[in-house]
């Protein structure tokens, strides 16, 4: 699992693509999620750059990869 900002100047949107292609290629499960027109730190509330809606869709991914994979039932 992945969650990316587009704007991010960190890891550009090109390498997070060119990483998620050679996940694919090599058959390694992946979930890579990139939100378009946010930048780093967008789920920081006290932020400038806080963006609720992808915000809210980040943490969920987050928790139903922690449901699927690491918690016992």
């Amino acid at each position: 699992m992945g969650i990316f900002a587009d704007l991010e100047n960190g890891i550009p949107s090109e390498t997070v693509k060119e990483f998620e292609i050679s996940l694919d290629k090599l058959g390694i499960e992946n979930d890579i999620t990139v939100y378009p027109g946010v930048n780093h730190v967008f789920v920081n509330p006290s932020g400038d750059r806080y963006t609720p809606e992808e915000s809210k869709d980040a943490w969920q991914k987050t928790l139903s990869f922690f449901e699927n994979n690491l918690i016992s039932k």
